[in-house]
Order: structure tokens, then sequence, then C-alpha cells
């Protein structure tokens, strides 16, 4: 019976450690260049293509510190090329996803960004764009509806960023975030 009892808490004890794990929020990769910072957060969980292939989207932040300037960038790489690619690139490349942030369903406008599939959260100032950051950061959880190339069905991503502030703020690049 002690054998038991011990087994039963050894398990519960497992059961705990892991579900905290989860709750802590998603681990924070930082990617450092010249006056740069990337701090970036993978989705939850990867969404399948007809293939069977899994692809694993990425929420990330740019910080660029040059002198006492600062840019910010919100990007979104899905994983993989999206169904309308060529469609928004004839179009002066602007993309709309619709965005859940504190429980509030939005549509927001980003534009193709780099070589890769990777998308920029669009602003006019970096003050705008900063301060829309500020608004998913404060959010903990977001989540992001697109539609992947082939299947064409709508996949909703969601993103942990209860770890991202703090990576932010030991981050001098990312100053202006404070």
């Amino acid at each position: 019976m002690l054998v038991r009892m011990s087994t039963l808490n050894v398990s519960r004890f497992v059961a705990f450690v892991l579900w905290s794990s989860l709750c802590l929020g998603q681990e924070v990769n930082v990617s450092r260049g010249k006056d740069t910072v990337v701090l970036s957060v993978s989705a939850q969980k990867p969404y399948p293509l007809m293939s069977g292939e899994q692809k694993l989207p990425t929420l990330s932040v740019e910080c660029t510190q040059k002198g006492k300037k600062t840019a910010h960038l919100l990007k979104f790489l899905p994983g993989g090329t999206l169904a309308g690619d060529l469609e928004v690139d004839a179009k002066g490349g602007q993309r709309t996803f619709n965005m859940t942030i504190g429980g509030t369903k939005q549509v927001t406008v980003w534009v193709g960004y780099g070589e890769a599939v990777t998308f920029s959260y669009f602003a006019k100032t970096d003050a705008e764009r900063l301060k829309f950051i500020q608004s998913v950061l404060n959010a903990g959880k977001v989540s992001i509806e697109f539609k992947p190339f082939l299947s064409g069905a709508p996949t909703t991503s969601v993103f942990d960023l209860s770890k991202l502030r703090d990576a932010m703020d030991k981050a001098p690049e990312c100053a202006a975030t404070k």
C-alpha cells in the first residue's frame, strides 16, 4: 500500500510539473545581430498540410537601435506559402489577417517582408507599430487566422507571449517598449 501511495504521489507530481511548464508561456528564441535583436515565439501547435507535413508558425519582434533611434517590427512567419500570395503580390503586397488580441477579434494589415514567406505588421510610423506591439504583449495570448496554400482552409495559430515581454526588457535594442 505504501508503494501504491508513493507511485500515486510521484504521478501527481509529474503531472503538476508538466502542467506548470505549459502555463509558463512559450519559450522565446533570441537571435542577435549588429544593433538588432529578433525575439521569436512559435505557435502552440503546428498545422497540417495536405501532404501530411506539419508547419509551425512563428511570431517575432525585431528591435533595431542605431544611436538613440530605435525601430520595431512585428513579423509573422506562417511556415509556408499562403493561399492568394500571387494576388497579394500583384496588388502591392498588403494582406489582412484576422487576429484575436485580448479576446477581441480584429482585422490587421500586414505587408510582405524579405525573401521568405514573412509578413510584417503595417503601420505608418514606428510609434503606431510600437503601440500595436505593446497591445499584443499586454494581451498575453494572441491568435492569427490565415489560409495555407493548397488547402485554402482557414487555420488559426495561437501564440502565448507571456515570456516575450521579459525577453524584450532584457534587450537594450527594445528599450523604447518599456
